[in-house]
């Protein structure tokens, strides 16, 4: 009961830095089966996982890139005389059983978009809910986290209703295979489908704006060099619009929460003239049948290098490839793919001064075409401290 009480008095402590949670709506899931007990300060999160060989939960919250700046909880309203705050972090919570044979786990994401007005002038906020499965097997060396992200915006209009529904899957598979020279393999999966339904005067009408794939298969190889550990790897990713409807190569349910503050307003101009029916304009645009399918495809040689002394620990991790992208178009079935160059540094630091406590660093630069690039370098693109607790 004490250490409960003294983690609970460290989690009040610190509850309004900018900081924020422990396990996003994605598959860093993974890594919550195998953490043990700590509490965990960053830029982009604050939570804790606690537990003893048998039971375990987390609570906490996560960015995922949302809000006005990196690091800010709520984002105030621009509307001065009707003053308002999102709070734009994800909440995560989950329970875990664990042991040598096999571990089970779930948790679930609640995620709060904007502000937004109905049609009625109710306010209300659309929320994502992400339920996650984990599972490791085999005394961890098989391991999976499928989280599952599905948002839903409803309204109505003078007789007549709509809804825009997004579902997206973010899963990662590992495999450690024991073996000195192919040590682990990984296999993420991506989907996501963005759709509409709306009824006017007893008619139905649905449609897709936006569906999408992909995966990113990664065989990871290693060695030593005297002090040095070498983890090479090869990434294989691809990412693309599924069917000919839209030039985007990735949907998720998250980013789909931009669209609700203007969700009302869309609905209402797209009643208009039942005779003419139009679809409410999204992020990911209209379901008009496009000329040539959007995807990308970038197969990168990576090299990790990890190396440890009493108080520093250093990973860091150049890759060079082949990205291909095919930016799709609505009138032009010839339009050619770009080839360029995939390339990419991230280095991780960890500073542990005593034991249980360690201070994090994070350094990221590419020019990923799936995620956006991320230029120019800033060192301290997250930051923070983990301190490692007992066992309850």
């Amino acid at each position: 009961m004490k250490k409960v009480f003294l983690t609970t008095i460290a989690l009040l402590s610190i509850a309004s830095a900018s900081v924020f949670g422990m396990y996003g709506a994605n598959s860093g899931w993974i890594n919550f089966l195998t953490h043990g007990n700590q509490f965990r300060a960053r830029m982009e999160q604050l939570g804790f996982t606690l537990g003893n060989d048998t039971i375990k939960g987390t609570f906490g919250f996560f960015n995922d890139g949302r809000g006005t700046a990196y690091g800010s909880m709520l984002s105030l309203s621009s509307n001065a005389s009707d003053l308002y705050y999102d709070f734009t972090p994800t909440i995560s919570m989950g329970l875990a059983y664990t042991s040598s044979l096999i571990s089970v786990g779930v948790g679930y994401n609640a995620t709060i978009g904007p502000n937004w007005t109905k049609i009625n002038g109710k306010k209300t906020e659309a929320v994502v809910h992400t339920p996650v499965l984990v599972l490791n097997a085999m005394d961890n060396a098989f391991r999976m986290a499928i989280p599952i992200q599905v948002v839903n915006l409803t309204d109505k209009f003078e007789g007549a209703k709509g809804s825009v529904t997004a579902v997206s899957l973010d899963a990662q598979f590992r495999y450690y295979t024991g073996l000195d020279f192919l040590p682990q393999i990984r296999l993420y999966l991506r989907y996501g489908n963005y759709g509409y339904e709306k009824t006017t005067g007893g008619t139905k009408d649905k449609g897709t704006f936006a569906e999408t794939f992909g995966f990113d298969f990664r065989l990871y190889f290693g060695a030593m060099v005297e002090e040095v550990a070498l983890q090479p790897y090869i990434k294989l990713a691809y990412n693309g619009a599924l069917g000919k409807q839209h030039s985007k190569r990735s949907v998720t349910a998250i980013d789909a929460l931009n669209d609700s503050a203007n969700f009302a307003n869309q609905l209402v101009s797209s009643f208009a003239d039942p005779n003419n029916p139009t679809e409410p304009t999204t992020t990911y645009g209209g379901n008009a049948a496009w000329k040539k399918s959007a995807w990308d495809l970038t197969l990168a040689p990576t090299l990790g290098l990890t190396a440890n002394s009493d108080v520093v620990s250093l990973y860091f991790e150049p890759s060079l490839g082949l990205q291909i992208i095919q930016p799709g178009s609505a009138t032009d079935d010839k339009v050619k793919e770009i080839y360029s160059l995939a390339w990419g540094a991230y280095a991780e630091i960890y500073i542990t001064p005593l034991k249980n406590l360690e201070w994090y660093f994070e350094a990221n630069v590419n020019n990923n075409a799936a995620n956006g690039a991320i230029t120019p370098v800033k060192f301290a693109a997250s930051t923070g401290i983990t301190w490692y607790l007992p066992a309850l």
